[in-house]
């Protein structure tokens, strides 16, 4: 990770490869997800989307098997990055950046918030939310909220707990 960090794309996708060797085929399925996640990222911010696709959908089922929500999520997260599209960025249309953008505001997340969630900076959540704005003809976070409850995109995720809000209902 710590190659893949310093923006070293080449020596981290091999450091994932040698790590998937060591933990796949059943042995120790958390760390063969994490690392599964962790190569599908590498791959999507390298622009091979379809590997990545690959790597994630693995690690999302794992994940999903070992009851690990927040991490199927993430993989899920990562997926809809890679450009699948889903029925609500087809409704909407979206792009999946933009949608993960808008249900996250839908749940009430500020841009900071926002930022932490998708691992991206406040100012790229400021462009995405510009982007929604004009797509979809509105001009507020209440209506951008409602327009995503509307069209089913705002229910809470099963086990969705903003950050920082962990101990509330």
């Amino acid at each position: 990770m710590l190659l893949a960090a310093r923006n070293e794309p080449g020596p981290a996708e091999q450091s994932f490869v040698r790590a998937l060797a060591l933990v796949e085929h059943g042995v120790c399925p958390l760390e063969e997800a994490r690392v599964l996640l962790d190569l599908g990222r590498l791959l999507r911010r390298t622009g091979r989307r379809r590997a990545a696709a690959g790597r994630l959908a693995a690690a999302r089922a794992v994940f999903v098997r070992l009851g690990a929500r927040s991490q199927a999520e993430h993989c899920l997260r990562e997926l809809e990055a890679c450009g699948l599209e889903t029925h609500a960025t087809a409704r909407l249309g979206l792009t999946p950046q933009e949608l993960s953008t808008a249900t996250l505001v839908a749940h009430g997340l500020t841009n900071r918030q926002i930022a932490a969630e998708l691992l991206i900076s406040v100012k790229t959540v400021e462009y995405h939310l510009g982007k929604i704005y004009t797509k979809l003809g509105i001009g507020s976070r209440v209506a951008l909220a409602a327009k995503v409850s509307a069209d089913g995109g705002g229910r809470p995720r099963s086990g969705f707990r903003p950050p920082g809000r962990a101990g509330r209902p």
